[in-house]
């Protein structure tokens, strides 16, 4: 077996791999280039692809990025496939060994699974993927938390009712779509209430039409709800968020259906709903419902 660097060449093959041994995740070409090479911090160092010597059959696939967060650099897995046929083979670990020796000549201090925002594919490991909870659990990786992704069925009847816009705009609550003028403005405000969601509005506006929504009360931002700024064109909802002060008005459940009914416009059926917290909230203004779990996994190095 040897490693090799990802690059273009072996971009087809690889996806093609991915799609044949994530069983849950059949990832299309536009996705997994999305996930690669689109990413901000992708570097062909920790992006590996192990192949059999004489064949040059792919056998495995790592993915790592170091992100600068606001505290400290935090290395993530994003993404780790090993053929089906070949696990428990010392694969995964010598391409993950590999990537760890990077992050660790690199200032990291905190690795983390998959949940590598704003461009991730995965908040964490879905435990129906059993080897990769074992493999991570024998890296030293401790579970320290769970999250999970909801699913809504997309229908007319998400359009905010005429009842409910007008009880915000008694408020003196306004919603609206920001243009391209307003962008500095929305994402000062994001920099301030979200600050690790900037990457993600900002994409947002890249969009035509804008894939965002938001709400001013007296001239100021305080509120917003964006789609379709990751894993673009499978129809994911988020992030969203509303000043602390105004939770519980409605705003952000008019601003959750403004882009869940904007979505059904542009053909979708089923919006996913990710990393959530507040799953009341989602099941009563949208009725998503569970989809999958996912395990949050991270590991501290000496």
């Amino acid at each position: 077996m040897i490693i090799k660097e990802f690059s273009d060449e072996l971009f087809s093959e690889v996806a093609k791999f991915c799609r044949l041994n994530m069983e849950l995740d059949p990832v299309p070409d536009f996705l997994f280039r999305e996930k690669t090479f689109e990413d901000e911090d992708f570097n062909p160092q920790t992006t590996l692809v192990a192949v059999e010597k004489i064949s040059q059959k792919v056998l495995g696939f790592i993915q790592g990025v170091v992100r600068n967060r606001k505290d400290e650099r935090v290395g993530y897995i994003k993404l780790l496939c090993v053929d089906k046929n070949f696990r428990r083979q010392g694969i995964a670990r010598t391409l993950y060994k590999q990537v760890e020796s990077y992050f660790q000549t690199n200032n990291v201090k905190t690795i983390r699974v998959y949940e590598s925002f704003p461009n991730y594919y995965m908040p964490g490991i879905d435990p129906f993927y059993t080897e990769a909870i074992a493999f991570f659990e024998r890296m030293g990786f401790k579970k320290f938390n769970d999250t999970s992704n909801l699913v809504s069925n997309l229908s007319s009847n998400l359009k905010p009712s005429e009842e409910e816009m007008t009880k915000l705009k008694e408020k003196g609550i306004e919603c609206f779509r920001p243009t391209q003028d307003q962008r500095d403005e929305v994402l000062n405000w994001v920099e301030k209430a979200f600050y690790g969601w900037i990457p993600e509005v900002s994409r947002a506006f890249k969009n035509e039409p804008i894939s965002l929504f938001c709400a001013k009360l007296n001239g100021e931002v305080v509120a917003f709800s964006a789609y379709e700024v990751n894993n673009i064109g499978t129809g994911w909802f988020g992030p969203m968020g509303t000043d602390n002060k105004l939770r519980g008005l409605g705003v952000g459940g008019v601003l959750l259906k403004l882009c869940l009914y904007e979505m059904y416009e542009q053909g979708f059926t089923k919006a996913i709903i990710p990393w959530v917290g507040p799953i009341p909230f989602y099941m009563h203004y949208a009725n998503a419902k569970l989809q999958r779990v996912f395990w949050r996994y991270e590991k501290k190095m000496e």
